[in-house]
C-alpha cells in the first residue's frame, strides 16, 4: 500500500537553499548564471500554488478552460537577486525562506496572459533586462485583477480598485539596475 504525500514547500525551499549555497563558488561566471537561477526557479515551480493570492484576471475569470498560475514576482530573478546578495539571503535561512515564500506567490491568468507577462523581461543567461517594474506589471498590460473571499468560489470575486502586484521592496530595489526603456 502506498500513501500518497502532500508536498511541503518548506523542503524545496531547504533544498533550493543548500542547492544556491553550494553553487555560490560558481556564481560570477557567466555560464553559471542560467543554471544556477533555473535550479532557484525549478524548486518554486514544483511548490504548485502553494501560496494563491486570491487573484484572477477579468479574461481567467470569464475563461475557465484556459487559466494557468502566473508566477507574478518572477522566482528566476529573485534566484539571481539571492546569489547576488548572499550575505543577505545564504547566511540566514528563515531569511532565504521568507523570500523563497514570497517567490511562490501565484495569480491566475489565462495562458495569453501568462506569456504576455513573460515578455516583459528578457533572460539570456548574463543579461536580464526588465521592461516593467514588478509591482507594475499587469496594470501596464491592462489586466484586471479580481479577488475572492477565503473559502468563497471564484464566482464571488470582486474587481480590485488597482491592478498593483505585492512586490517586495528590495526585489523592487534591486530590479531598478535591470530596468530598460
Amino acid at each position: 500500500m502506498t500513501t500518497k504525500h502532500k508536498k511541503v514547500w518548506q523542503a524545496y525551499s531547504k533544498t533550493a537553499y543548500h542547492a544556491m549555497c553550494a553553487s555560490l563558488a560558481n556564481w560570477g561566471d557567466p555560464d553559471f548564471y542560467r543554471p544556477i537561477t533555473r535550479l532557484y526557479y525549478i524548486s518554486v515551480f514544483d511548490c504548485a500554488q502553494v501560496n494563491h493570492l486570491g487573484l484572477i484576471s477579468e479574461e481567467a475569470l470569464n475563461n475557465r478552460k484556459e487559466r494557468t498560475a502566473d508566477h507574478c514576482l518572477s522566482p528566476q530573478f529573485i534566484g539571481r537577486m539571492i546569489m547576488d546578495n548572499p550575505d543577505k539571503y545564504l547566511q540566514d535561512y528563515s531569511v532565504f525562506e521568507q523570500m523563497f515564500w514570497l517567490s511562490c506567490s501565484t495569480i491566475t491568468v489565462t495562458k495569453r496572459e501568462n506569456k504576455e507577462l513573460s515578455m516583459l523581461t528578457e533572460n539570456n543567461g548574463f543579461d536580464y533586462k526588465v521592461f516593467v517594474p514588478t509591482n507594475l506589471k499587469y496594470n501596464h498590460l491592462g489586466i484586471q485583477l479580481y479577488k475572492k473571499e477565503t473559502g468563497k468560489t471564484w464566482k464571488s470575486a470582486v474587481p480590485q480598485d488597482h491592478n498593483l502586484i505585492p512586490a517586495p521592496p528590495e526585489l523592487l530595489e534591486y530590479e531598478k539596475s535591470f530596468l530598460v526603456g
